[in-house]
């Protein structure tokens, strides 16, 4: 069983009932560092001793739990003291110090209780901090030789937002000729996952697909030659009308 999942949150059972909402919210706010300190540790592949695959740091305003294996899930449960006014200062801005101490307090705490990769996670912590906190990816490039385009796909994870920027560049010129903004979404892994996936040309326009392979961005392909970024995204109700029609 290999080390697979880092999770940093406000304790569920204590905010649950009591304020979900609050719980909920800084969930969101911390979503792209699970998201992106769960792909650094897969990296590593670290082997543990069997008993579990996940690190979870919890924060609470009320009595402090101990550190454990907890008997789901196969998950360290480490719990740790909010300080409210402190998160309340630094939510909605783009400053993620306060969420890097926590679980590099949670790790140490973690490592008294059970042999992880300590050094490794402190490392991925400095990581992250040098690179600006970005968790940002290539999602996916293509290029399309008979028009002369490369399309690239970057995802841009923050603790505000979710994007997913186009950069299209000309592959004669090697010169970007076009790059912008196709979607943006609340923070949370489960808002835009699977809105999309591949990249292809039909005709006049580049498509982007969704996770089923339909259509969710058209881009007017002509106007990128003119430096235009012309798209357009398409609702549910507007992709089951054009696969219609096709069919």
């Amino acid at each position: 069983m290999n080390l697979y999942y880092i999770h940093l949150g406000l304790d569920y059972y204590d905010y649950i009932e009591s304020n979900n909402e609050l719980r909920y919210e800084f969930q969101q706010h911390t979503n792209f560092i699970d998201d992106y300190f769960s792909k650094a540790i897969r990296k590593h592949k670290y082997r543990t001793d069997g008993t579990y695959n996940m690190i979870s740091v919890s924060t609470t305003e009320f009595e402090l739990k101990s550190t454990k294996l907890q008997g789901f899930g196969d998950v360290i449960g480490v719990n740790l003291p909010f300080d409210r006014n402190r998160y309340e200062k630094m939510k909605g801005t783009e400053d993620c110090s306060y969420y890097l101490e926590l679980l590099e307090e949670g790790f140490k705490k973690a490592s008294e209780f059970k042999e992880i990769p300590l050094e490794t996670l402190l490392n991925i912590i400095e990581e992250f901090k040098q690179g600006g906190c970005k968790n940002e990816w290539v999602h996916k490039k293509k290029r399309f030789k008979e028009d002369d385009l490369e399309v690239v796909l970057t995802c841009q994870f923050t603790t505000n937002y979710f994007q997913l920027v186009a950069t299209i560049n000309q592959i004669s010129t090697k010169k970007e000729v076009v790059r912008g903004v196709l979607i943006r979404t609340e923070v949370g892994v489960s808002i835009h996952e699977g809105m999309y996936k591949d990249v292809l040309v039909k005709d006049d326009e580049i498509l982007i697909t969704d996770k089923s392979d339909s259509p969710r961005i058209r881009i007017n392909k002509a106007k990128i030659f003119d430096g235009v970024l012309d798209y357009l995204v398409m609702g549910d109700k507007e992709i089951v009308e054009m696969l219609s029609y096709q069919i």
